[in-house]
């Protein structure tokens, strides 16, 4: 029994490099941009320029009510996101949305570097499933850790959050999305 624990931590230990290694790969030809991820203004402003972490963090609040993926239920939403991780919508009060975990500032990149492409400032959740990775509303990995990361531009879109079934997030909906990048040559 001890060895198959160690097995599967080891197995888990193996597979974090593997995601950055997803995440650059299936990109294709474009190649990464920088932006940042944060779970808050202070932890940006130890980055940037406080007022302007600010800023990017109310962008993100307002854009959580947009973008997050809406439940019929609030046990829907706990089931992918976890007991106490979610709330009512605010725009309707029959929707149950995930908190903001985080948020990427990509805006705050493009503007201090000479990048001709920045990724929009949005928010970023974690799912009950695979609670060490940041996502965005469309459930893509973004990064595992805050701080400076590279992503794809084009699939880091701001998006109307879609009614979603359970199973939404977590293990489901990374198997159908690695299924379906493979099948682009990701």
């Amino acid at each position: 029994m001890s060895h198959f624990k160690r097995s599967r931590k080891a197995a888990l230990v193996m597979m974090v490099p593997v995601t950055g290694f997803f995440l650059a790969s299936c990109s294709g030809d474009e190649p990464p941009v920088d932006a940042a991820v944060f779970e808050s203004a202070e932890q940006c402003a130890a980055f940037y320029d406080k007022t302007a972490c600010e800023t990017e963090l109310a962008k993100a609040n307002e854009l959580h009510q947009q973008m997050a993926p809406k439940y019929n239920s609030a046990e829907q939403c706990e089931s992918d996101f976890g007991a106490g991780n979610c709330q009512q919508a605010q725009s309707s009060s029959g929707f149950f949305m995930p908190m903001m975990m985080g948020f990427l500032a990509g805006q705050l990149m493009g503007k201090s570097s000479s990048a001709k492409k920045y990724v929009p400032t949005q928010p970023l959740y974690r799912s009950k499933d695979d609670f060490s990775t940041f996502r965005t509303g469309t459930n893509q990995p973004v990064a595992r850790q805050t701080g400076l990361v590279q992503v794809p531009a084009s699939r880091m879109t701001v998006q109307p959050g879609q009614v979603v079934q359970r199973g939404g997030f977590g293990k489901q909906a990374q198997q159908r999305a690695q299924q379906h990048s493979s099948s682009y040559g990701g």
